[in-house]
């Protein structure tokens, strides 16, 4: 027999991981030139990264709508909505209408995260199903509600795969919470994503409201948790028609949260390593408010990892003169909302 070395079979996960860490970011702010000429490399940079999330041909342009229903709660008035896609399906959401408004002085995007129950619990709306409670309680979800009963005109979205677009079928009876990677393995065939899809959808939802004629005018916001926040960043970083940002449970370094430990399906875009790390995309985002949030028990986004990539963000802020509308929030407990700091900082910079 030969004499052979020590076989490295099972073994690829950590040859990957061994590349990222040597990789350059070939769009990064730092490997690109961001803080010489910042405006060119938004601009560069945007294009870029609309490219890695595929986004495709917008089919429809001037999309019909449907008011499905509206009911009573505490402080406000929720309706249900119905508005074709970009491509044709339909986009479910729930808007939120402060109880004696005449004229909303901005609007708040209030998108969810995983979770068998998509925008209902955001929206306030909780029907009694098997962990409905517990999921509402454990993550603080109605964050939709709380800014709605605090004076916001709230959209709350179903986002692509999840309950009344979970393309299972009612996550309740099949027992499949979301369809994230029956979409995304078929979206990057087609050289799209599942997250892709999500934020031209929101950016669609975006165009609707902007054609009403109390809200087209108006400072608009966005706020997410989890896979909500995913979603805030990247629609944040594309377009600039969101004023004022927050991310929350979510934001650290992809190298230190998707990649080291594998996640849902629908938080991988190809080669995005190749070109960004978080603190590059929120990059895009300034001069703009933003808030990033996480906890100390947050699996999620790692408080060791949110440290880091925060103090890269915070720099790039202060290069462009910015540092003071960028804030932080590191909680005591899990993967949670927290409106801590979210109320005031939407107070003065979204409401002003």
């Amino acid at each position: 027999m030969m004499r052979h070395p020590k076989l490295k079979l099972r073994s690829t996960v950590a040859l990957l991981n061994g590349m990222n860490e040597h990789m350059p970011r070939l769009m990064g702010y730092d490997e690109a030139g961001g803080k010489r000429n910042f405006k060119s490399w938004q601009t560069k940079a945007r294009k870029q990264l609309k490219q890695l999330l595929g986004f495709l041909p917008v089919r429809v342009k001037q999309p019909k709508s449907w008011l499905l229903g509206e009911e009573q709660d505490q402080g406000f008035r929720r309706e249900k909505w119905a508005v074709e896609s970009p491509f044709g399906d339909h986009i479910l959401f729930y808007r939120l209408v402060p109880d004696a408004m005449a004229k909303p002085d901005c609007v708040l995007l209030a998108l969810h995260g995983h979770g068998p129950f998509g925008a209902d619990p955001v929206a306030g709306v909780d029907e009694g199903r098997p962990g409905e409670k517990e999921t509402i309680k454990q993550h603080n979800y109605t964050y939709g509600a709380q800014f709605a009963r605090r004076g916001y005109l709230v959209y709350a979205p179903c986002q692509r795969g999840f309950n009344q677009r979970n393309d299972q079928g009612d996550p309740v009876e099949t027992g499949v919470g979301n369809s994230c990677v029956d979409i995304n393995a078929r979206a990057i065939l087609l050289g799209t994503s599942d997250i892709g899809l999500r934020v031209q959808d929101a950016m669609h939802l975006i165009d609707w409201i902007k054609r009403r004629p109390d809200e087209k005018n108006v400072a608009l916001g966005c706020i997410g948790l989890s896979g909500g926040g995913h979603t805030t960043e990247l629609l944040s970083a594309v377009d600039a028609r969101i004023k004022v940002a927050c991310i929350q449970g979510y934001f650290c370094y992809w190298t230190e949260q998707i990649m080291d430990v594998t996640h849902c399906n629908c938080n991988y875009v190809p080669s995005l390593l190749r070109y960004f790390e978080q603190d590059d995309v929120c990059g895009l985002i300034c001069p703009r408010p933003l808030l990033v949030t996480t906890a100390d028990e947050d699996d999620v986004a790692p408080v060791k990892s949110f440290r880091k990539a925060y103090k890269a963000l915070k720099r790039i802020y202060r290069d462009q003169g910015a540092e003071r509308v960028l804030q932080q929030e590191i909680f005591e407990g899990g993967h949670a909302f927290t409106g801590v700091k979210a109320f005031p900082f939407f107070d003065k910079c979204l409401k002003g």
